[in-house]
């Protein structure tokens, strides 16, 4: 069997290539190769057998890789398309133990529309904004927390707003340097499994992703 993880990547490389022939022929098109840091500004607890003193978990920012699709209507509005993946790690904190945990797969997909302020000059500021979805693998409790009860967390996927900035830098009339900036507000259910039964819990999940990457323009 294939897991989204697996398919949603595929798919979404399938359209990329789709859509080259017909942007080439009506409408300028880029394709972006990125390296991003994703810090996930996260924050989440469960109250596992005493409120007082509750499990935080929290993730690591980290460096990861994506690709980004843009198809422009006209010269200032264009839709951009772009996923990403990244593996950050998890810390679990309590009063008693600080330990360091498994590592949890991230890829957010987003899709935005931008509005370039000089689409055809040296430098090209943009602003946008729209909507991503953002998968989220499960993870192991370290041993260290073994004497709470406490094996996994399994994160549901979930979706929300996307606010993106960012600047483009024309080297050649075919090549240039894309500098991006995405902002994902999220609250992502959560669900820590244990022998005696699981507890729910809400994390805000809020990633922040730094991107540079060059661009093939068509």
């Amino acid at each position: 069997m294939f897991s989204m993880k697996q398919i949603i990547p595929a798919v979404f490389a399938l359209l990329l290539l789709s859509a080259v022939p017909a942007a080439a022929q009506d409408r300028s098109f880029d394709l972006t190769g990125y390296a991003s840091w994703v810090d996930t500004s996260s924050e989440g607890t469960f109250d596992l057998n005493d409120p007082n003193d509750p499990v935080g978990v929290e993730f690591d920012g980290t460096l990861g890789y994506g690709i980004a699709a843009n198809i422009f209507f006209g010269d200032r509005i264009s839709t951009e398309f772009a996923i990403m993946r990244v593996e950050n790690d998890v810390t679990f904190r309590r009063r008693a133990v600080n330990a360091a945990g498994d590592t949890v797969e991230m890829m957010p997909i987003t899709g935005v529309v931008q509005w370039h302020f000089a689409p055809n000059g040296f430098l090209d500021p943009y602003i946008g904004g729209g909507v991503a979805y953002v998968l989220l693998d499960d993870v192991d409790a370290p041993d260290e927390l073994n004497n709470i009860d406490f094996e996994s967390i399994d994160f549901e996927d979930d979706y929300g707003f996307v606010i993106n900035a960012g600047l483009g830098i024309r080297i050649t009339e075919n090549f240039g340097i894309t500098l991006d900036g995405k902002y994902v507000p999220l609250e992502a259910s959560a669900t820590a499994r244990r022998t005696a039964g699981v507890q729910e819990s809400q994390f805000e999940i809020n990633p922040i992703i730094l991107s540079a990457g060059l661009s093939l323009r068509f």
